[in-house]
C-alpha cells in the first residue's frame, strides 16, 4: 500500500541568513505556538512548496523566505520539492544522494511531474478547453483546513483552482474513490473527440456551402451558349450604364440649380416677413397718433395725415404680395426637386442592377472558362466526394463518443454512490459524536457535507467532514489522501466544552497508517500520545541561524544538480 508522507520542511531566508527545519512523523504531529510565532506560516509553507496558493499568507513571510524545501515519501521512494519564486525542482533522493527529475517555471509541467510520482491520472479541462492533469491545489484541497479561510467552507483554502472546469464536482468524486483515473481518462478522450467532431462539422458546413454555390453557378453556366454571347451582353450593359450615368449627371445639375433657387427665395422670404412685421407695427402706431408726430429724440415734426397712413398700408400690402409669390415659387421648386430626386434614385438603382448583372456575367465567364478548360467539374466532384467522407467521419466520432458515454455511465452506479456515501456518513457520525455535533446535521451532496448552519457550528461541521474523509481514505489502497493538516481549531468562539471535544477528537488521528499535522495556540491534552510535538515560543522569530549554513549548502548542492540536469537534457534535445 503506497502512502504519501511528509518527512520534513526546510525554509530558508537568505536576506536574514536564517532558516528553519521542521521534521514530521507518521501519526499525529502537533505544532504548538502562540499568536505570531510562525505556526500558520510553517503550515502554509508545506502547501506553498507543493504549488498550492493559500488564500491568505503574510506578506512579510513571503518576502522573507527565498527557498522552500519539502521532503516527502511515496511508497518506498523519497523525494524533495524545492520552490524558489516561480521555479520548481523535484529530486529523488536516497540519503545524501539526489537526482534531478525536473526543473521548470511552468506550473503545469511541474504539476504533471508530481502527479506522475503520485501515480495520479485525472485529466482536467480548463474553462478555455485546454487539457492537463490534475494540479496540487485541486488534489489536496480536502487535505487542509486553513486558519484564515478554511473554516467557513468545505475544502476552500486555495486560490489557483477557478480556471478549471467543474473542479468541485470532479474532485469531490475522485477523492472519495467514486470516480477513478479511468473515468477521467475517458472524459478527456470524449472532450478531445468532441472538439475534433466539431472541427469536422465546421469543415462539412464549409464544403456544403461551397458545393451549393457551385451547383447554382453550374446551372447558369450550362445555359451559356458561348463566351462571345456573354461578352456582347456585358458590353451592352456597360453602354446602357454609361447613358444612365449621363442622365444622373443631368438630373444632378438640375437639382443643384433648384436647390440654389430655393435657398435664395427662402432668404428673400425671411427678409420680407421681417419687413411685414415692422410695417404692421408702424400702421398700428400711426393709427393711434395725432395728425402730427414729434420725434422724441431730435424734435422734428412729421405729418401723420391720411396720405402718409395710406402709404404705410400700401407697403404692407406689397409685402404680403411678395410673401405669397415667394412661397409659391419655393413650393413649385421643391416639388420639381423631389421629382428629380426620385428620377435620380431610380436611375441609381438601375445602374446598380446593371453593375450586378455585369459582375454576375463576368463571374460566369470566369467559372465557364475554368470549368471548360481545367477538366470539367473536377474540383466540384472532389468536394462532393469529400462531403461523403466527412459525414462518415462525423458518424464515427458520434459512435466513439456514445461508447465512452456508455462506459462512464456504467462507472457511475447508484449502488456504488450509496455505498460510499454511507461509509463517509459513518465516519462523520464518529466525528459528530466526538465533537458534540448532532448527527441530524450530517447531510452529504455529491459526497460532500452541506454547510447550512451558522456561528460556531460551521467550523465544527467543516472539521467533522474533512476529518471523516481523511479517516475514510485511510482504508483505501494506494492513495495520496492519507495526510491531513488542520490549522488552529479554536475558530468562531468555540466554547470551552466544544474546543475540548475537538482536542479530544485528535486521538482519532494517532494511527501511523496516516499523517495528521495540527497547528494550535494551546495545548490539546494529546501531546503525550502524539508522534511529534513542535513547540514555538518566540514571536516573529521562528527562523534561526543554527543550521543555516547546512541548509544553504544543501540548497546550493541541489541547484548545481539541477543545472547539470538542465544542461544534459538540452544536449539530448539538440541531438
Amino acid at each position: 500500500m503506497k502512502r504519501l508522507t511528509i518527512k520534513k520542511l526546510i525554509v530558508i531566508s537568505q536576506s536574514e541568513s536564517r532558516s528553519l527545519e521542521v521534521p514530521f512523523e507518521n501519526g499525529l504531529n502537533i505544532i504548538l505556538g502562540g499568536n505570531k510565532t510562525g505556526k500558520s506560516s510553517i503550515i502554509k509553507s508545506i502547501f506553498t512548496t507543493l504549488g498550492c496558493e493559500c488564500k491568505r499568507i503574510e506578506s512579510d513571510w513571503k518576502k522573507l523566505i527565498s527557498a522552500y524545501l519539502l521532503f516527502f515519501k511515496y511508497g518506498e521512494k523519497q523525494y524533495c520539492v524545492v520552490r524558489q519564486g516561480k521555479k520548481y525542482r523535484i529530486f529523488e533522493n536516497s540519503g545524501d544522494d539526489y537526482s534531478c527529475i525536473i526543473e521548470t517555471e511552468a506550473f503545469h509541467e511541474y504539476s504533471n511531474c508530481l502527479m506522475d510520482i503520485l501515480e495520479i491520472t485525472m485529466p482536467c479541462i480548463s474553462n478555455k478547453g485546454e487539457q492537463f492533469n490534475v494540479t496540487p491545489p485541486i488534489l489536496f484541497r480536502f487535505q487542509y483546513i486553513d486558519q484564515d479561510e478554511g473554516w467557513s467552507k468545505i475544502a476552500d483554502s486555495f486560490n489557483n483552482v477557478a480556471y478549471i472546469k467543474d473542479w468541485r464536482a470532479n474532485t469531490n468524486k475522485y477523492v472519495c474513490g467514486y470516480l477513478n483515473d479511468m473515468y477521467f481518462k475517458l472524459q478527456a478522450q470524449k472532450a478531445e473527440l468532441t472538439m475534433e467532431k466539431e472541427d469536422k462539422k465546421k469543415e462539412l458546413n464549409y464544403n456544403q456551402n461551397f458545393v451549393s454555390r457551385i451547383t447554382s453557378t453550374l446551372t447558369q453556366i450550362e445555359n451559356i451558349e458561348s463566351v462571345e454571347e456573354v461578352t456582347t451582353d456585358i458590353e451592352s450593359l456597360l453602354a446602357k450604364a454609361e447613358e444612365l450615368r449621363k442622365m444622373q449627371f443631368s438630373y444632378n445639375a438640375e437639382m443643384t440649380v433648384l436647390e440654389n433657387d430655393i435657398y435664395v427665395n427662402q432668404q428673400k422670404l425671411h427678409v420680407v416677413e421681417h419687413n411685414l412685421t415692422e410695417t404692421k407695427k408702424d400702421i398700428e402706431f400711426a393709427m393711434t397718433q395725432e395728425d402730427e408726430l414729434i420725434c422724441p429724440i431730435c424734435g422734428t415734426i412729421y405729418s401723420n395725415g391720411l396720405e402718409q397712413q395710406l402709404n404705410i398700408t400700401s407697403d404692407y400690402a406689397h409685402c404680403e404680395k411678395l410673401i405669397k409669390e415667394l412661397t409659391n415659387s419655393i413650393s413649385i421648386a421643391t416639388e420639381k426637386l423631389e421629382e428629380l430626386k426620385e428620377k435620380y434614385n431610380g436611375v441609381f438603382l438601375e445602374i446598380q442592377s446593371i453593375e450586378q448583372k455585369v459582375q454576375n456575367s463576368q463571374e460566369l465567364l470566369s467559372y465557364s472558362f475554368f470549368y471548360k478548360n481545367k477538366g470539367q467539374y473536377e474540383i466540384y466532384e472532389s468536394c462532393k466526394r469529400q462531403l461523403e467522407v466527412l459525414e462518415q467521419e462525423i458518424d464515427l466520432y458520434v459512435s466513439k463518443i456514445a461508447i465512452i458515454d456508455e462506459k462512464t455511465d456504467q462507472m457511475k452506479t447508484r449502488k456504488r454512490s450509496k455505498e460510499i456515501s454511507e461509509k463517509i456518513k459513518e465516519y462523520c457520525g464518529i466525528l459528530a459524536d466526538a465533537i458534540n455535533v448532532p448527527k441530524t446535521f450530517i447531510e452529504l451532496r455529491d459526497f460532500v457535507q452541506q454547510i447550512n448552519r451558522t456561528g460556531s457550528e460551521t467550523p465544527r461541521l467543516v472539521y467533522m467532514y474533512q476529518s471523516a474523509l481523511y479517516l475514510y481514505n485511510l482504508n483505501r489502497a494506494n492513495s495520496p489522501f492519507n495526510f491531513y493538516v488542520v490549522d488552529t481549531p479554536n475558530q468562531q468562539g468555540q466554547d470551552a466544552e466544544n474546543l475540548e471535544s475537538i482536542f479530544k477528537s485528535l486521538e482519532l488521528f494517532l494511527s501511523e497508517d496516516g499523517q495528521v499535522i495540527v497547528g494550535t495556540e494551546r495545548k490539546t491534552g494529546v501531546e503525550e500520545k502524539a508522534s511529534n510535538v513542535i513547540t514555538l515560543t518566540e514571536k516573529r522569530r521562528c527562523l534561526n541561524n543554527i543550521n543555516y549554513d547546512k541548509h544553504l549548502e544543501l540548497l546550493e548542492k541541489l541547484q548545481k544538480i539541477a543545472i547539470s540536469w538542465v544542461a544534459s537534457n538540452h544536449k539530448k534535445r539538440k541531438k
